[in-house]
């Protein structure tokens, strides 16, 4: 019993029904930046559907535990993310996000890792009313 109460507390934070949920696809960046800023991975892995994809640093992600497995990395770096937004076009229950952001973290080693870009990332309303990513391409078509 004490398994199956487990995998449903899983299922239910990769769903995120035990952290904010985005009500539109502007709260998607805000709560991504306040996730990663504060290192909580599951409030990450939660704004993502469980089939999309994230183009990370070390490669392509998708499906859930893929993108859990590179949204680790970032939150390792304890990094700073400031963002700015230039444009959120909505069309009916699919959004597509463009923004500028600059990472600032420390690399395993030490060392600080300081990176900046423009993504591109498209969003969907889930059936729950939420939205979360599908495609996150952090350094855009680059």
């Amino acid at each position: 019993m004490q398994s199956m109460q487990r995998k449903k507390v899983a299922v239910e934070i990769a769903c995120g029904q035990h952290v904010n949920s985005a009500a539109s696809p502007e709260d998607l960046h805000k709560l991504f930046v306040q996730a990663l800023n504060s290192g909580d991975l599951d409030a990450l892995v939660a704004l993502y559907a469980l089939d999309g994809f994230l183009m990370a640093r070390s490669g392509p992600a998708r499906g859930i535990g893929a993108i859990r497995k590179a949204l680790a990395e970032y939150v390792a770096m304890k990094p700073t993310l400031p963002t700015h937004y230039r444009r959120v076009v909505q069309a009916g229950d699919t959004a597509l996000l463009v923004a500028d952001w600059r990472f600032h973290g420390t690399a395993a080693d030490g060392s600080d890792v300081a990176t900046s870009g423009t993504n591109i990332e498209v969003a969907r309303r889930q059936p729950d009313g939420n939205w979360r990513y599908l495609i996150d391409l952090p350094y855009g078509l680059s």
